[in-house]
């Protein structure tokens, strides 16, 4: 096996032997004995071990495993704690979203830190078979069923010609210890359940089918390099990528004739399934109202008039800030104040002040059901929701709109919209106090 693992990483050109690599080892069989074989080839190593803290006693027993290896094999090895849970908490994510992201930005950094060409990971030819008949079940376009790619930037997966046969006959043969996670064997997971009772049964029908499924594989994944260059033309004339947002025009979409192929290429990566994206489409098709959202687990899309806007999940649109003096208005980074002495027309997102119709403390917050103003250059009151319907501003521009709330109540300011007739500035004055809204 070694033989043949050192000619597939020359002959398909993951890695060189002067590379230095890290390597993301969890105890377990495909990582230990991927240790083994780097270690016999004679790589330069670095071993990274991730201690999501999930499994009691059996999670800190893994960790010990992993340095036990790093001593055993003379690799210097690097080990993190995470708390999942609060990143899920936080982020909204599910607990394999958010150790994949947590594993992968530590990895990131150690790539920087050690100064390491590429990250390892133990992928091999059974996970390939299993994420295709996940994807297969979970609807997907080409690309979820040419199965996991030996390289894909710096993430390299060398053992990926390999089936879990035959790396556990290797470990048989050298003798080589690892650690059994429990939770394989329970069928609770998707994947467990695919690998435990699904690939059992297909292999009934044919015995070679790991073999089946990569040469299937390597043809899809050729035959997606036609269909992608395709998507990305086709992509680049809907798509506009701004630095928090993507947008995604609904007039061209809907003069496009594979709809569906297009929908997902441009924005499965964000998280939204097969269901989700019919959906998108029967509404975008039906000229249903603007202003239907769509939720995965990282993002959100709107259906707006125009197009179809993406936007990362965040909690920033519900915070409210107490501003208890000037001073204050310091830390809050979309808020930039000055002091003048003449008069001046301000921007549209600046705001000139009486600085003694301030009452204290100020709120900066989201806008609330039933808030009204009285319009800059209006004799009467109108609703915030009103006002912004006339903007026409899509579902996250109303979300992330701010209004600065004098301690009375009175609404001063939309931020970057519109002020309050009643917070008028006489021109004549000797000074003034000038706020400028800063766009996050």
């Amino acid at each position: 096996m070694l033989n043949e693992f050192q000619s597939h990483i020359h002959k398909s050109g993951l890695f060189k032997k002067e590379d230095k690599l890290l390597l993301a080892v969890s105890g377990g069989l495909d990582s230990t004995v991927l240790c083994h074989l780097l270690k016999l080839g004679g790589y330069q190593v670095v071993l990274a071990h991730c201690n999501f803290k999930l499994r009691g006693k059996d999670s800190e027993a893994d960790e010990k495993f992993c340095k036990a290896i790093g001593k055993k094999l003379s690799f210097k090895t690097e080990v993190k704690h995470f708390d999942v849970k609060s990143y899920c908490k936080k982020h909204k994510v599910s607990v394999q979203v958010a150790a994949r992201n947590l594993r992968y930005e530590w990895f990131a950094h150690l790539l920087k830190k050690e100064k390491l060409d590429y990250i390892l990971t133990a992928h091999q030819a059974n996970d390939s078979i299993e994420t295709i008949l996940l994807n297969l079940m979970r609807g997907t376009g080409i690309n979820g069923i040419k199965g996991i790619q030996a390289k894909n930037g710096k993430i390299v997966r060398p053992l990926l010609p390999f089936t879990r046969r035959e790396i556990t006959e290797f470990a048989a043969k050298n003798k080589i210890t690892f650690r059994e996670d429990k939770s394989n064997s329970s069928d609770t997971y998707d994947r467990n359940f695919i690998r435990l009772h699904i690939i059992p049964r297909l292999k009934e029908l044919n015995p070679k089918l790991e073999n089946t499924f990569m040469d299937n594989a390597a043809h899809f994944a050729e035959e997606a390099g036609i269909v992608n260059d395709y998507l990305e033309s086709r992509a680049a004339e809907l798509l506009i990528q701004t630095h928090d947002s993507v947008f995604i025009n609904k007039k061209k979409l809907k003069n496009e004739p594979y709809q569906s192929s297009l929908i997902n290429f441009m924005i499965s990566g964000y998280g939204f399934n097969t269901t989700q994206q019919k959906n998108i489409l029967q509404n975008l098709n039906n000229n249903s109202i603007s202003g239907k959202l769509f939720h995965s687990e990282t993002h959100r899309l709107t259906i707006d008039r125009n197009d179809l806007v993406i936007k990362l999940n965040s909690e920033d649109h519900t915070k409210a800030v107490k501003i208890n003096s000037l001073e204050d208005l310091k830390r809050i980074k979309t808020l930039r104040f000055s002091e003048e002495s003449k008069f001046s027309v301000p921007a549209h997102n600046e705001l000139l002040l009486d600085p003694s119709t301030l009452i204290f403390p100020l709120d900066f917050r989201p806008k609330k059901t039933g808030d009204k103003f009285k319009p800059f250059g209006m004799k009467g009151f109108k609703l915030v929701s009103d006002f912004l319907k006339d903007q026409k501003l899509n579902a996250f521009q109303k979300e992330n709109c701010r209004l600065l709330v004098n301690g009375n109540g009175d609404i001063i300011w939309i931020a970057g919209y519109r002020s309050d007739e009643r917070y008028k500035v006489d021109k004549s004055a000797s000074s003034f106090l000038k706020l400028k809204f800063i766009e996050s």
